[in-house]
């Protein structure tokens, strides 16, 4: 099959660049920063242009922001039939764009890799994949064909994004809620020294969001429409936990946990959390 990712140069997209040449594609790659090309290894940079024309695959591994702009783009060069995957983090109203832009020049299969750059082994590889009813049909089917080893999740775009405001936009606002301020009271180093195998996870959960592209984050934070709600939900529950221990409630505050114990024992891993934190603290020392 012959691929063109455009976005080659950057995290993602050297990462799926990589993977299509590894399986032994035609690989050619795209990218405004030229000059970091050695990331791709064998494939060959051009421009978006070049690269699209003759191609099956289209990938789009661009950030959130150009997204649409080079959809529109890349659907302009698109032989007759090919297939543009998108990779954005938040649907919204922009995949809908997309899809316009794409029209009937080709096939648009909008997916999520529920993973980062630094993905060791394929087998560790969990994507979504927007279909219209949520259920597994012909683009799960096209995905798993692309990538065999993976775990595919097919949903609709509304609840992509609802899942995203908690699974990404609280996970990062509320780690750099925690690390803005740990960052008050205490040094990394000095917290290091007491901390507990509970509060080393925490704080290595937070050091490894703020790692983490903060374009990226903030677009996810901005353009997600169910982040806000999810934060002000969030607030809600700090609020109340502060009013509870502030008043000397104990009986309010042991209710309020048994009911969130509860409403987590449908995870099978629930159970063994503890343990789980334990070891990788262990395994981090």
């Amino acid at each position: 099959m012959k691929v063109a990712v455009i976005g080659a140069s950057g995290g993602m997209g050297g990462l799926f660049a990589r993977y299509f040449a590894e399986k032994g594609h035609d690989v050619v790659g795209a990218d405004t920063a030229n000059g970091r090309s050695g990331k791709t290894g064998p494939v060959r940079m051009l421009s978006n242009a070049e690269a699209v024309k003759g191609r099956d695959l289209v990938v789009l591994a661009v950030p959130m922001t150009a997204t649409l702009k080079v959809a529109k783009e890349a659907a302009k060069g698109m032989k007759k039939g090919a297939t543009m995957v998108e990779i954005s983090s938040v649907k919204g109203e922009t995949l809908q764009a997309v899809r316009k832009a794409v029209g009937d020049r080709g096939r648009l299969v909008s997916i999520h890799p529920l993973f980062g750059p630094a993905l060791e082994s394929t087998r560790g590889m969990k994507i979504a994949v927007i279909t219209k009813g949520g259920e597994s049909g012909e683009e799960s089917t096209f995905v798993k064909e692309l990538f065999p080893d993976a775990r595919i999740i097919p949903m609709t775009r509304k609840d992509h994004d609802r899942h995203m405001a908690v699974v990404l936009s609280l996970t990062h606002l509320m780690n750099l809620v925690y690390a803005g301020t740990a960052s008050r009271f205490i040094t990394p180093e000095e917290f290091r020294k007491v901390s507990t195998p509970n509060s080393s996870m925490q704080l290595t959960l937070s050091e490894a969001v703020l790692g983490q592209d903060v374009g990226l984050m903030y677009a996810i934070q901005e353009s997600n429409p169910f982040s806000a709600k999810v934060a002000k939900e969030a607030l809600r529950e700090l609020r109340q936990l502060l009013e509870i221990v502030q008043g000397g409630d104990e009986r309010s505050f042991v209710a309020l946990h048994r009911k969130l114990t509860k409403s987590f024992k449908t995870d099978k891993r629930a159970s063994s959390a503890i343990r789980e934190v334990y070891s990788a603290a262990e395994k981090a020392r």
